[in-house]
């Protein structure tokens, strides 16, 4: 049993942890612990660790930056160490308060993504005097053993990967060639 349990184990600690985070009563919702959500997870429904709503800021519908960045790497939230939560959270309050319009680029241009065995995937700056968010826990131990499956419309449109896969975002480049009076034009478009 992890140590966030006990805020979600009774009706009344669930509808206060709704309250808290703001999660839509139409959101079905239900606890799970390291190594049973795997198994209790059904179709379509995701699986976040609670410790991304504690201290990294996570909302349901997800934030377009943090979906945005997990659909970029296809990732789940379940891969994710929590300073990663931390880490996309700080961004999305700095974006929805001082209105800066950071996209999952301007995370990728500051930090690379990286993976430990075992213990999922984080952000590690590129250069160590340069990050967006300081502050952040040198430790995640044990903070990673509570879960949230989520059901029902948790998201607005457009999910994040609910199933664990392997990271291969990064720009896809197609060649378009495009007849111009006779003549070829090769262009390379990044999308991202």
């Amino acid at each position: 049993m992890g140590r966030f349990k006990e805020l979600v184990d009774t009706e009344e600690g669930m509808r206060n942890f709704r309250i808290k985070y703001n999660i839509p009563p139409h959101v079905g919702v239900r606890y799970a612990a390291q190594g049973e959500w795997y198994d209790e997870r059904k179709t379509n429904e995701v699986v976040i660790p609670m410790i991304a709503f504690i201290e990294g800021g996570m909302t349901i519908p997800m934030g377009t930056l943090t979906r945005n960045y997990l659909r970029y790497f296809r990732l789940s939230p379940t891969q994710c160490a929590p300073n990663m939560f931390r880490v996309l959270g700080s961004i999305e309050a700095l974006n929805e308060r001082m209105n800066l319009n950071l996209t999952h680029h301007d995370i990728n241009w500051v930090y690379n993504l990286q993976h430990l065995k075992n213990q999922g995937y984080y952000l590690k700056s590129r250069q160590a005097e340069v990050r967006l968010i300081q502050c952040l826990p040198q430790s995640n131990k044990g903070l990673k053993e509570d879960f949230l499956i989520f059901s029902g419309q948790w998201h607005d449109g457009l999910p994040c990967p609910v199933k664990e896969g392997e990271p291969g975002g990064g720009p896809n480049y197609l060649i378009y060639m495009l007849n111009c009076l006779d003549s070829s034009f090769s262009i390379i478009v990044g999308l991202y």
